[in-house]
């Protein structure tokens, strides 16, 4: 009997260690931060830059270890009916503080009664990374909206900052069916792009899949990322 571990299977492992610890050292520094803003520390703020590349870290692991496990078949996907107005509202504060450290404020838009079903870790996942990279590049505003889209859910996130380079641009039109190449030399696309894109892709309905989109010139006049949801 062959008990040789595969090289992935042990990365993989590795990777799952190191994103709880850096779990672990997220939630200490937010201790921290809780203290020396009670001590009127002047440089409680400079923590928040620690908390953001902690954060994005940790993101990547776990978009490692989902990659991972779909190319091993492990990848499960949960549907559940949500609140969608009560799931945006729960990213939303999830990501207040650290937004509120660069002076942006991070807003919430969707009817009361809309419920629709999808994977919520999945799904929070995706919109984590785009708030994340939200924190570099808006000027003070991030806007998660949700509505109804030609019998799709579409959750949008919007920013006020520059836009998107036209390398990021992808299904401007808003296609269910479009291809896109996903090269990761060029530095235009990469994991979470990749990611977005198998997740939205997994929730299907009805022949239906998910899709993402990806312009700009929102209504907060930058960038506006987009997952439909079947």
């Amino acid at each position: 009997m062959d008990n040789k571990m595969q090289f992935s299977d042990i990365l993989a492992s590795t990777l799952h260690d190191t994103k709880n610890s850096l779990g672990l050292l997220f939630n200490n520094l937010e201790d921290i931060i809780a203290a020396c803003r009670e001590q009127n520390c002047a440089r409680h703020h400079d923590f928040y830059a620690l908390q953001y590349e902690i954060q994005r870290l940790n993101q990547s692991l776990i978009r490692l270890l989902s990659l991972y496990k779909a190319e091993k078949s492990q990848l499960a996907i949960n549907v559940d009916y949500n609140a969608v107005g009560d799931f945006l509202e729960e990213v939303a504060l999830a990501h207040e503080k650290l937004l509120a450290s660069r002076g942006i404020r991070i807003e919430t838009l969707c009817d009361d009664t809309l419920f629709w079903a999808f994977d919520r870790n999945l799904i929070e996942g995706v919109l984590d990374n785009i708030i994340n990279n939200a924190f570099r590049y808006a000027k003070s505003l991030v806007k998660l909206s949700a509505c109804v889209e030609n019998g799709y859910l579409a959750l949008l996130i919007e920013d006020d900052g520059a836009g998107y380079p036209p390398s990021m641009l992808i299904n401007e039109n808003r296609q269910p069916r479009f291809k896109q190449e996903i090269d990761f030399k060029t530095g235009s696309t990469g994991l979470g792009l990749y990611f977005s894109m198998m997740v939205a892709a997994m929730h299907t309905n009805a022949g239906r899949e998910g899709f993402i989109s990806i312009v700009n010139d929102g209504t907060s006049g930058g960038g506006v990322f987009s997952i439909y949801l079947p």
